[in-house]
This record gives structure tokens, sequence and C-alpha cells, in this order.
């Protein structure tokens, strides 16, 4: 085995270690009676089984695949069965963003652990894992296209995992919209150039996406939207997201939505992530991309709405700092 290879393993083992916890949280118990209920009946149920204070009211289980896959682990390996799943399921989220972060291995996973524990106060037994791996999933397909790792048809894989996504968390819209910060960003970048992206001697330019790659990402975003359609539900479940993010019960009242507490040493780190990414804008020798100040900006302005989106500004992040950091090293041995 090769240091290189030995490190990797390394890296993912402490991601694992780091993301393992215990059964917290209170709507785990929900989630798995939900799960059990749908696995026996064959049925999703259209009506609240439990509230004891609006009984029967219309009730959009919008997360109800990934429901059954919990009582399923429950049933197969119990408590711990699912502490471990989730957290191979958070380290392969994270090994995702590793995996973008080009150069030095060293420098990428320091800005991945950084991320993480700037992320780790939602990390959980819980179904918004999934929406975290599928916001890093296609990061890491589009980024792939954008820097000649993967070619273009590697979009194709858009629409289904989108519509496997709706089907598991309602927040599939992030990764809708994160196409659209591509199409949005790279197509400017085709009919704008950013000017001066490399300074100071720096060897390199930003990658970009073609004109008929951003033409085809905008499709496959569009076909994307389609995809999410495919659910029991139908538009009621495509349009929870928007129901969530407007219900003042919600914004109100469930802290995770509130904005963050910076007393709290999470969101410190949090704080210390997005000030590290701003140093590392303007000691880098090349410019960032315009897509790269969007993605940093926009999740960064999201985390600081909500706290449940701090992890989506962690994935997305942390690519962006490494690359930064990497361009300001350049010509260094360190």
């Amino acid at each position: 085995m090769t240091p290189k290879r030995l490190f990797v393993l390394l890296f993912a083992l402490a991601l694992f270690v780091l993301s393992v916890r215990e059964t917290l949280d209170p709507d785990m118990w929900w989630h798995l009676r939900t799960g059990q209920v749908i696995w026996e009946s064959g049925a999703i149920p259209q009506t609240d089984l439990f509230s004891f204070t609006v009984p029967d009211h219309l009730w959009v289980v919008q997360q109800w695949l990934t429901d059954v896959l919990m009582w399923l682990i429950y049933q197969a390996a119990g408590l711990r069965g699912l502490s471990v799943f989730f957290a191979l399921l958070v380290m392969a989220t994270y090994l995702l963003v590793f995996a973008r972060c080009a150069g030095r291995p060293y420098l990428a996973a320091g800005v991945v652990l950084l991320a993480l524990f700037a992320a780790s106060l939602p990390i959980g037994v819980r179904p918004q894992m999934f929406n975290i791996f599928f916001f890093a999933l296609f990061l890491f397909l589009v980024e792939g296209v954008r820097q000649g790792k993967f070619r273009a048809r590697a979009f194709f894989w858009l629409p289904p995992l989108t519509a496997l996504w709706a089907n598991m968390h309602s927040g599939y819209l992030s990764g809708v919209a994160l196409l659209g910060v591509y199409v949005f960003g790279e197509g400017l970048q085709i009919l704008w150039p950013w000017k001066g992206e490399a300074r100071d001697g720096a060897t390199e330019v930003n990658p970009r996406l073609s004109l008929g790659q951003v033409g085809l990402l905008a499709l496959m975003m569009a076909l994307s939207m389609l995809a999410a359609l495919l659910n029991p539900r139908g538009i009621d479940l495509v349009l929870f997201p928007l129901f969530t993010l407007s219900s003042d019960a919600i914004q109100s009242h469930i802290v995770e939505w509130f904005s963050p507490d910076f007393r709290l040493v999470y969101f410190q780190i949090f704080a210390g992530m997005m000030a590290l990414g701003l140093l590392a804008f303007a000691l880098s020798r090349k410019r960032p991309s315009l897509t790269d100040l969007l993605l940093f900006l926009g999740t960064a302005g999201m985390g600081l709405i909500s706290a449940r989106h701090i992890p989506l500004f962690t994935v997305a992040a942390a690519s962006v700092i490494a690359r930064a950091l990497l361009a300001s090293l350049e010509g260094t041995r360190l």
C-alpha cells in the first residue's frame, strides 16, 4: 500500500469515528414507526397517525423511503446498526468533499476536518444526512466535469439522482438550486469573462465549463425538476420544501431553523471557516471564479440565516477554500 493510499484510509477512518453519534434525536422514533407502517402495510400514510392535537391532519411523508430504510436497518442491526450506517453515510459525504479538493492531501484533509467539525451539531441518525450526502454527490459530479475528470455525460446521472433524493428527503431543492448556481455562474463567465483570474505570476486559471456543457447542465436541471415528481405524492411532495421555508410555526419554534448562536463552539467553528475562506481568497495568487464565489457566499448566507444549512456550506465551501489555499501556497514547499 502506497503512503498516499494509507493516508486516505486513515483519514476515512478518522471521519467515520468523528461521525458516530448516539441515537439521541427524538424524531428518530417516529421515523422508525413510520417506516414500519409503510413496510408492513405497503402504503404511505396520507394523514397524521401520531399527533393527539391534530389527528387525521393531511400529512406529506416527505422522507418516506429513508424511514423505510431506517426501519429495515433497525430490524436487522438495532440502534448500533443505525449509528454505524449514518456514520458511514457522513464519512462518504466528506470523502466526496475530500476528493474534490485538488492538490496536497494534508491541506485538503485539514480543511475537510474543519468542515466536519463545523457541521457536527446536526449530524446524527437523521434523514437529513441523505440531504447532505446528495448535495456532496451533485457537487462531485458537476465539479468533476468542470475540472476535466469526467465527461459531460456524467450530467445524465443528475435527474435520476434527483428522483431518488426527492423520495429520501425534501431537501432535493438545494440540489436543483446548486445546478442553477453553476448554470448562472459558468454561463455568465462565458458571456462576460471574469478578468484577471491569474495574478502575481500564478501559472493556472480556474477550471470552467464550456458553452455546450453549460447548456447540457441547464437541460439536466430542468429534467431534474421534472424527475422530482416521480414520488408517491406528486406535486405535494415537490412543493413541500416551500411550505417548510414559509411556515411561521417551523421557522419560529424549531431551534435548528434559527440563525446560529455564535456563543456555541460549533458556530464559532463555522465563523472560523468563513473567515478562513475570505483570508484564502485575499492571499490566493488566483482570483476565485465567479461560480466559486457564488457557492461560498450563497451557502454562507444560508448558514447565517438558518443553522440547519451550515452543513451545506461546509460541503460547498471546503473545496473552494482548499483551492484558494493551494493557490496562495503556489511556489512554496508547504
